[in-house]
């Protein structure tokens, strides 16, 4: 008896040293949204678009929807708050385009410092975009709209950051930090139909470093709400109108300085 309760606590911490590596830790097992709030569903058990790929061991956005149909946006984000951290997940678009985005490129993003009303659509909160559009593809509104993955959007009245930039908005790391909001990535190759890695270290309300398949493509500093710092909030996914799974999303939490 005693060497059965040996092998099976052993058995317990290899699996969560396992799962555990390197300081990291799952904030999705793989077979459960454990954990996890949709906005439009203000706490019930609804996650709307947000279902789990068991196959893929993947988060699934708009899995059981009928292709090119009407569908609402909507925000996944953690139940818990986090402030310095390195997160890391895999994304991979698949094919299917919702109205009233038919005709746009794929667009989702990786929300960090969510905070304010938690039902909003979309939240206050710093983005690290997810898109398919190409780097040197124009900003511009509507289907002609540039979603890159990498870019940095700033969503929410009163919120902004310092970011360096060059008068067209491109990040440009040689030149001093302005403050404001939507800064677009010059650098960053997503790998069309496969698995893409993302990487985002966030430190309080200091500073975040974008990282797109080993590659920085931008960094952004000084985070103020209406001029105050906003150094934590919850980390959340975007639903917006396009087929996306994401997996192997992972968190280490940094002591703070």
């Amino acid at each position: 008896m005693i060497k059965s309760y040996t092998l099976f606590f052993t058995f317990i911490l290899i699996s969560f040293l396992s799962s555990c590596k390197g300081g990291f830790k799952p904030l999705f097992d793989g077979e459960s949204l454990n954990g996890w709030t949709t906005a439009r569903s203000s706490g019930q058990s609804d996650y709307g678009p947000f279902s789990v790929n068991k196959e893929e061991k993947a988060i699934h956005v708009y899995a059981d929807k009928a292709d090119k149909s009407e569908q609402l946006s909507d925000v996944l984000y953690t139940d818990k708050e986090y402030s310095h951290f390195i997160l890391r997940l895999e994304y991979k678009w698949l094919e299917k385009k919702f109205s009233p985005r038919i005709d746009w490129d794929r667009d989702s993003g990786l929300l960090f410092h969510i905070h304010g009303d938690l039902t909003k659509v979309w939240p206050y909160c710093i983005e690290m975009q997810i898109g398919e559009s190409p780097a040197n593809k124009p900003h511009k509104r509507g289907a002609e709209g540039r979603f890159h993955s990498g870019d940095l959007f700033v969503i929410g009245k009163g919120l902004s950051t310092e970011t360096r930039r060059n008068e067209h908005k491109y990040y440009e790391p040689t030149q001093e930090p302005i403050r404001g909001k939507s800064v677009f990535a010059s650098a960053g190759i997503e790998k069309k139909g496969e698995w893409n890695q993302m990487e985002l270290r966030v430190y309080g309300d200091k500073k975040a470093v974008f990282i797109l398949n080993d590659e920085v493509v931008l960094e952004t500093t000084n985070f103020e709400y209406n001029g105050k710092p906003i150094g934590k909030g919850r980390i959340g996914l975007q639903a917006e109108w396009a087929e996306i799974l994401f997996r192997n999303i992972e968190i280490k939490e940094l002591p703070i300085e």
